[in-house]
């Protein structure tokens, strides 16, 4: 159970760690090596493969910790209770951008599956992938906090009584 509690604490921040290392190894490998009149082609492909992941899995990481792009003009105007709505509604409407676009990502990396990447040869469902596999992410930080604001909330209304 312990083991549960940290990877959800800690899932996307360990790959984007991950994630990040592996891309400056790489772009520092390609720039070195470089400068010795010893380009490697496959570098810039993986980089820049690495990078897309890193987006993804860092939108869901900025979800789980409620730091994704959002308008704070209505919270400095509403009420407690109208904060509450808001940002429930705020979550049902990311997270059906976020079904959706977990939807047709599926219908995407199966259509490039048979084409392989210029420099690397591997499937272009690996870095397609990103896009799947950070929106489910996004889907499942978003239950979750939707779930976890009608905790506090009821908390708040329970302490106030």
């Amino acid at each position: 159970m312990k083991v549960l509690s940290l990877i959800d604490k800690h899932l996307e921040e360990v790959l984007c760690a991950v994630i990040l290392s592996l891309m400056t190894i790489v772009i520092f490998l390609q720039v070195v090596l470089r400068t010795m009149h010893l380009p490697l082609y496959w570098t810039e492909e993986i980089g820049r493969y690495l990078f897309i992941w890193l987006i993804y899995i860092g939108c869901a990481s900025a979800v789980r910790k409620r730091k994704h792009i959002c308008v704070e003009l209505l919270d400095l105007v509403l009420k407690e209770r109208g904060r509450f709505v808001l940002s429930i509604i705020s979550n049902i409407v990311f997270l059906v951008f976020a079904i959706v676009l977990a939807y047709y990502s599926v219908a995407v990396v199966q259509r490039v599956s048979s084409q392989l990447s210029p420099a690397v040869r591997m499937p272009m469902s690996i870095p397609y992938s990103s896009v799947l596999v950070g929106s489910v992410l996004m889907v499942f930080r978003l239950v979750q906090d939707t779930i976890a604001r009608f905790k506090e909330r009821k908390e708040a209304l329970t302490a106030n009584d």
